[in-house]
């Protein structure tokens, strides 16, 4: 789904094919298959408690940028199959056709219906995992709660509230609104740890992520988010990323850790994240697809210079511009690894190379949070954007999905000032700019335009 999401850009209607995939592969309890096999569909059932958000993520996503919100309208099926048993993590298993058929909303629907569940801080129950497959033990026995989760269901349930408003689902709307303001307060009562954001509680109730735990004192994925989702205020989301910065990020090492300390010697048991080598993967290596979340943080707090920077430094092929580095990464300087490794000997060593999941991200955030590029219902383009001072400028030659018409975009920073857009021009005609952003209306009239915005300092009061 995270995947589908990068191509937008390119290929809108393969996005659209893919949503309507997924949601094909959703069981009628709303849970869905954490990975299946064509063409039988043999796949796996499990207790993971973010995959089936995706769904609405995407869609939500897909439908705001294109303003093809008939999307929700369209029909796919719903899987039966056996539920797991008590105390049974997961299931091979071949799901069948449930003969039920309902709206894409009403799948976005069941999926966040199952999502909006409790622990003892309020937060969402993590299940055998969440974002990171890894942390598979921490709420198995149904208590253990993830902060990240409670972060991106936050952000969700902000973007899906108006779909209920448009399909006339008041109450469903109201509710959703009510567990969308516990999650706020709940997450920064509980989920605060005093200069950065937990990770988690384990099912027995102790923390994970907390400046106390022994191992895995911060995790970059709950910072990353905190901003992300705006659920953070202001200064705690500047403390969250300071953190980041002081414990997680290793410009010398090239390296943005997902988390620090590693798993090595806890007593505590967050799941087969401690098999891997300290230093490694999800353990305390770089696992890029979170790095990449970082970058996005950054920029959305404006810190422009870093997070431009630090995407540079995330680049394969800046991983391998001299014999000594291509000796360190031993990896493909043209496809994106999911992780570098981050304990010596093997510092900088790239694994798992032709990582899709990372390589959408990075397509997203180098296009969405540095070049500053959004598209709005389909008819318009919100540039924005968030680069250092010292760049001159860029240029963005967008051609739309559709092929009916293409734009180039020249961004010029003429003062060295790059804080925010003060003009811009579309075939010689000047333009708007609306809330920091440059309006750039898009006609399919299969013509080439020539677009230029202009970037300076901040204005004076």
């Amino acid at each position: 789904m995270q995947d589908a999401a990068a191509l937008l850009y390119h290929d809108s209607e393969r996005t659209r094919q893919q949503i309507l995939l997924h949601a094909a592969h959703q069981f009628q309890e709303g849970d869905v298959l954490h990975w299946w096999h064509p063409p039988t569909g043999c796949g796996i059932r499990t207790r993971f408690s973010d995959d089936r958000l995706w769904l609405p993520y995407v869609a939500t996503f897909y439908a705001r940028a294109t303003g093809d919100w008939s999307l929700f309208s369209e029909p796919a099926r719903f899987l039966r199959a056996r539920l797991l048993e008590p105390g049974e993590d997961e299931a091979l298993l071949t799901p069948e056709d449930s003969g039920e058929v309902a709206s894409l909303y009403e799948h976005c629907c069941r999926a966040l219906d199952r999502s909006l569940t409790q622990g003892a801080h309020g937060l969402p129950l993590m299940g055998t995992g969440d974002w990171n497959d890894g942390m598979n033990r921490v709420g198995r026995e149904g208590r253990g709660e993830s902060v990240w989760l409670g972060f991106f269901l936050y952000a969700i349930l902000g973007e899906f509230i108006p779909v209920c408003g448009q399909h006339g689902d008041h109450n469903r709307a109201r509710r959703y609104a009510a567990f969308r303001r516990h999650l706020v307060e709940a997450l920064n009562q509980d989920g605060w740890d005093g200069e950065w954001y937990r990770r988690a509680w384990y099912d027995h109730g102790a923390a994970l992520g907390s400046a106390h735990s022994d191992e895995c004192r911060i995790d970059a994925l709950a910072q990353a988010w905190a901003v992300i989702s705006k659920a953070a205020p202001w200064s705690r989301a500047e403390s969250a990323l300071d953190a980041v910065e002081r414990h997680l990020i290793a410009e010398q090492e090239g390296l943005i850790r997902l988390l620090t300390p590693p798993f090595a010697h806890t007593p505590h048991d967050p799941g087969y994240i401690k098999g891997y080598v300290a230093g490694v993967r999800e353990n305390g290596g770089q696992y890029t697809h979170a790095a990449l979340w970082v970058v996005r943080a950054l920029a959305e707090l404006g810190r422009r210079e870093r997070a431009a920077r630090l995407l540079e430094m995330l680049n394969p092929i800046n991983r391998a511009l001299t014999p000594e580095a291509v000796a360190i990464y031993r990896l493909e300087p043209f496809m994106v690894a999911a992780d570098v490794y981050g304990v010596a000997p093997h510092i900088g060593r790239g694994g798992w190379s032709g990582y899709t999941g990372a390589a959408g991200w990075m397509l997203r955030v180098a296009l969405e949070s540095i070049l500053g590029l959004e598209l709005v219902e389909g008819h318009t383009v919100l540039l924005r954007p968030c680069i250092p001072d010292q760049w001159p400028g860029f240029r963005l030659h967008y051609r739309l999905p559709d092929g009916d018409a293409v734009y180039d975009i020249e961004v010029r920073n003429p003062e060295g000032h790059a804080e925010r857009v003060t003009a811009v021009e579309m075939d010689g005609v000047h333009g708007a700019v609306e809330d920091g952003a440059a309006c750039i209306p898009l006609l399919r009239d299969g013509n080439a335009h020539r677009v230029v915005v202009t970037l300076a300092g901040a204005s004076e009061s």
